[in-house]
């Protein structure tokens, strides 16, 4: 996803003798005051931290006011994944040229900078902030630590790897890929420990639930199935979407999930994003952004907030 500069009106209103009353959601919350075009945007899980990259800059945002708090050139480096840690100490970048590089955000010193085959498709922090798998397309996929020393490698699927997620205790990791497998493996040793054959098209999103026991799926045939996560068996599926999903992020607490959706006939067109009750597959939130999500996520306050592009920025939104 993509990203911009902020300031911030307050949320709570006032009411009656003084008690605040929560807003509705989903509620514009402020603007990330960037140069137009495409951006990422990536919001730290345990602290109010947000990187941006875009037009060659990456910048750090202090949430939820909105405070840039580093800028670093990144000259013409085009900018194809960025991922930040959960505690929002360090953020990484690869860029179309092959060039990986990860930074202290508090100092903006280089933590490790190296040169990739190819350009990266996929980065991906483990929720402890001790693993970070770098997906280069064609090439086994590398689990490194965040100063980028080798962990392993998980092998190179058949047509490639769409979507990366690890377990909530960042011992698996689960890849959706192209041969329209889903497997989960050990992310310490890399070996496969688990696989699902029966999607019928391509997975593009995965996500484990909060107790690491399930990996939910979105896949191009617009079904929404979760898979046991220590057999691979297929457990159950939702009703099937109008569109595909290509985003899972499950709450803090593993009681609800946020999708997007792919709108499969103008992919640059935003379409709705849900946040769903796990247990029940209910929808309690509903929203349809004006324009194309940059990113977002759950924070551990159990908000959702995600970025849109617009002309003065990115407009930042509490959609849960």
């Amino acid at each position: 996803m993509r990203a911009r500069a902020l300031a911030v009106p307050a949320l709570l209103i006032v009411v009656g003798c003084g008690q605040p009353a929560a807003p509705s959601l989903p509620a514009e919350i402020g603007t990330l005051a960037v140069p137009s075009g495409p951006h990422w945007f990536r919001v730290a899980r345990t602290e109010p931290v947000a990187a941006s990259a875009g037009e060659g800059t990456l910048r750090i945002w202090g949430l939820p006011e909105g405070t840039e708090r580093r800028a670093i050139d990144l000259g013409d480096r085009i900018i194809d994944a960025l991922a930040i840690s959960p505690d929002g100490t360090i953020v990484v970048a690869g860029d179309h040229s092959g060039g990986l590089t990860a930074w202290n955000t508090a100092s903006g010193d280089v933590l490790f900078d190296r040169r990739l085959a190819r350009y990266p498709g996929l980065l991906a922090f483990s929720p402890d902030g001790s693993k970070l798998a770098i997906v280069v397309q064609g090439d086994p996929i590398q689990i490194v630590s965040p100063q980028g020393s080798p962990i392993t490698r998980l092998g190179a699927a058949v047509g490639g790897t769409w979507a990366i997620a690890f377990s909530r205790d960042g011992a698996r990791v689960a890849t959706g890929d192209g041969d329209g497998g889903v497997r989960v493996h050990d992310a310490r040793t890399g070996q496969v420990v688990a696989e699902n054959r029966d999607l019928l098209m391509v997975p593009l999103a995965v996500a484990f639930t909060a107790d690491s026991a399930s990996v939910i799926v979105g896949s191009g045939d617009k079904v929404l199935t979760f898979i046991d996560a220590t057999t691979g068996r297929t457990i159950r599926q939702l009703e099937r979407t109008a569109q595909p999903v290509w985003f899972i992020d499950v709450s803090p607490d593993g009681r609800s999930m946020a999708t997007m959706f792919m709108k499969a006939e103008s992919m640059l067109d935003p379409d709705h994003v849900l946040v769903t009750d796990i247990e029940s597959g209910d929808t309690r939130v509903d929203w349809l952004p004006v324009a194309f999500p940059a990113g977002g996520g759950w924070t551990s306050d159990g908000r959702l907030t995600m970025a849109v592009h617009a002309h003065d920025g990115l407009r930042l939104w509490q959609v849960h």
